[in-house]
């Protein structure tokens, strides 16, 4: 009894003493990696975790991403805090970066939309099909991976966080496990994703996204050493209640197919983590998907550390030191004008200080141009300099397109035109269209020379010959005998392009014109216009103005969207005044969308206002309700701003996005008497 008594009160004594003991054993110091999965915007997830982490002090030995895991993971080994991270996802517009398949036109073509749009590349011409702008997307990197790509120069290694990024070899569907060279290279092999990026042709093989062949790269950093994983898997759980016939749903179910690989087995220590991310789509990157995204992983940090008490600890890891004194700087892939151009636009003066933020300006702004598709900084050099070999792609060298749009009020437009970038050694761009519709056949060609200085400024030289019948209408709308006018037009000046989004144009414009009630006339003057927004219609601000010694005017069209939920609120404005106008310059109301229960260019004159409210919301499939509210007059001479003549009216209809522009039938309505159909398949030009 004695030995047991003794034995009962030893045993607590003994456990206390031999726990520490099993603790450590259990919390040996081992390598830990975190593993960051693939998952489009799903993988926005991963930056909820990573905040969880800074919070917990847990600091990895190395990080491995696949897609947009080596995104966020490149960022955070490059020195970004969790926190910093969310700040920049928020303020970043990735929704206007992924969209529908649309193609688009250069600048140099004017507001076309074409159909279909080929593109030269080095196997031939080829159907322009990305659903992303990719020119834009590779800018972001290279800007968003500076501070890491400096500081790693060529091996991820050297970063705060040593980092590997996943891609896919698609000749045999290989991972490919990038640890040197560029950084904003490497996270933009492992993002491809099959038809919304082009696969990236690096070191002789075609890599894809990284989600092809290692989804979620455990086994991966087993093999680069790690001895314990913490694991973030942020692709979505297979389902059985599935839309099949939704080409958007079938097509996210495909991706996920091509994603989808065994699981990968843990082992004791291990620490798994599983965002709710079911129900998000792969290219949705709307600011409150971001932000629910966000939250989601931080919930699921939380509880998965909770109950882990075995995690590598250490300070938060802070940006390394880079060199700024540039050693050398070499350019691949450009001629001569081009790389002098680089040189000066990026600031890189080979034995002084890189200048870091006038570096990323300049990658923004040349993502813009429409002359360079990329530009992979690819930095070297030892301790104490900095090596910079720019690797560029160009746009294509050549390009043609084709499109076509229908209303019922006004007939049917085609138009054919083409871009050849190769005149004087790559130095010119010449443009040309061909357009021919019922109401006015034109044909316009442009010159541009290619860019100098730090800005973007473009010398600029355009023509167009057209004949256009301008219609007229007697006071109750019905047409009378259309004006018929011959003409030519000239313009030579120069063209800007800001931050990507703004172009502005400003030179000496000359017309030639045949106007059967006043015979032959010409005029010369100035002209400028200034554009953000690619369509009239949709968000954004159009001003033009031209000042002649026969007529002179000036006008803006501004549009906003807000979002309040499904609803997009678009208010706009249209005001326009002018002197002398030639017939087929005088300002329609409405401009090329019309007034509501009205012909498209009934009313007429050298004043114009207008002021609209488009409200719109999802109702079936690709479809949305839209519905309009208008108020506005035309006058010829008087006041500046129309005193008489207000009309208010109203639109209801349906409209939905197509590869071929947006397809809208609204009925119209202004005052007791008048309504008018409206049926318009693409976007008018």
């Amino acid at each position: 009894m004695f030995v047991a008594m003794r034995a009962d009160r030893l045993l607590p004594i003994l456990l206390l003493l031999v726990a520490p003991r099993l603790s450590a054993q259990a919390c040996a110091p081992a390598r830990t990696a975190l593993v960051l999965s693939g998952g489009g915007a799903k993988g926005i997830a991963h930056i909820g975790v990573l905040r969880v982490l800074d919070s917990l002090g847990v600091r990895p030995d190395l990080i491995v991403g696949t897609s947009m895991g080596a995104v966020i993971g490149a960022m955070y080994a490059s020195g970004y805090s969790g926190r910093q991270i969310d700040s920049i996802a928020r303020a970043l517009p990735l929704s206007d970066l992924f969209r529908k398949y649309e193609p688009r036109a250069p600048r140099s073509l004017g507001p076309l939309q074409p159909i279909i749009l080929w593109e030269q590349g080095e196997s031939g011409f080829n159907i322009q099909r990305s659903a992303v702008r990719e020119a834009e997307v590779d800018a972001l990197l290279s800007r968003g991976m500076l501070r890491g790509n400096l500081s790693a120069r060529g091996s991820f290694d050297s970063l705060p966080i040593p980092f590997r990024a996943v891609a896919t070899d698609l000749s045999d569907r290989r991972p490919v496990i990038l640890s040197s060279g560029d950084l904003a290279l490497a996270v933009r092999s492992s993002i491809s994703i099959p038809l919304v990026f082009e696969p990236v042709h690096l070191d002789g093989r075609f890599l894809g996204d990284g989600a092809l062949a290692a989804n979620v790269p455990v086994a991966i950093a087993r093999r680069e050493g790690a001895e314990r994983v913490i694991v973030v898997d942020a692709t979505e759980h297979p389902v059985d209640t599935l839309d099949f016939a939704s080409p958007i749903v079938l097509a996210e179910q495909l991706l996920n197919f091509l994603f989808r690989q065994p699981p990968e087995s843990l082992q004791s220590g291990d620490v798994f983590i599983r965002p709710e991310v079911d129900g998000f789509t792969s290219l949705d990157f709307k600011p409150s998907v971001v932000s629910a995204l966000i939250q989601r992983g931080y919930d699921a940090g939380r509880a998965a550390f909770d109950s882990s008490v075995c995690l590598p600890r250490g300070a938060p890891p802070h940006p390394a030191g880079f060199p700024t004194r540039l050693a050398a700087a070499s350019f691949v892939g450009v001629n001569a004008i081009d790389e002098h151009y680089l040189r000066r636009r990026l600031g890189l003066r080979v034995g002084d200080s890189v200048d870091i933020p006038r570096l990323r300006s300049g990658l923004q702004t040349l993502a813009g141009s429409e002359r360079y598709r990329s530009l992979w900084l690819t930095p070297g050099g030892s301790r104490d300099s900095l090596t910079l070999s720019v690797h560029v792609r160009t746009t294509p060298k050549r390009l043609a397109a084709v499109g076509a749009v229908y209303d019922n009020d006004l007939g049917g437009r085609m138009w054919v035109g083409g871009v050849d970038r190769t005149l004087l050694n790559h130095s010119l761009e010449l443009a040309g269209a061909l357009l021919l519709g019922e109401l006015r056949n034109e044909l316009a060609l442009g010159l541009r020379s290619a860019p100098a200085g730090r800005r973007p400024i473009t010398p600029v030289l355009t023509a167009r010959f057209a004949r256009e019948s301008v219609r007229q209408f007697d006071a109750n709308g019905d047409q009378m005998p259309s004006v018929d006018i011959r003409e030519a037009v000239g313009f030579a000046g120069l063209a800007d392009n800001v931050g990507g989004r703004w172009t502005i144009a400003l030179g000496t414009e000359g017309r030639i014109w045949h106007d059967p009630m006043r015979g032959d006339r010409q005029a010369v003057g100035l002209a400028g216009r200034v554009t953000s927004g690619a369509f009239q219609g949709d968000p954004g601000v159009s001003v033009e103005a031209a000042w002649t010694g026969q007529y002179r005017y000036a006008a803006v069209d501004a549009a906003v969207g807000i979002h309040a939920g499904k609803l997009e609120i678009r208010p706009g404005i249209r005001y326009g005044l002018g002197k002398d106008m030639p017939p087929q310059l005088s300002f329609m109301l409405g401009g090329w969308d019309g007034f509501p229960g009205l012909h498209i260019g009934e009313l007429r004159g050298d004043r114009e206002a207008l002021g609209r409210l488009l409200l719109t919301y999802p109702i079936f499939g690709g479809f949305r309700l839209r519905a309009e509210l208008a108020t506005g007059a035309i006058a010829t001479g008087g006041d500046s701003w129309p005193e008489t003549g207000w009309r208010l009216g109203g639109r209801v209809g349906i409209g939905t996005s197509t590869p071929i522009g947006p397809i809208r039938i609204e009925y119209g309505r202004t005052g007791p008497d008048r309504g008018q159909i409206m049926v318009r398949i693409g976007r008018w030009f």
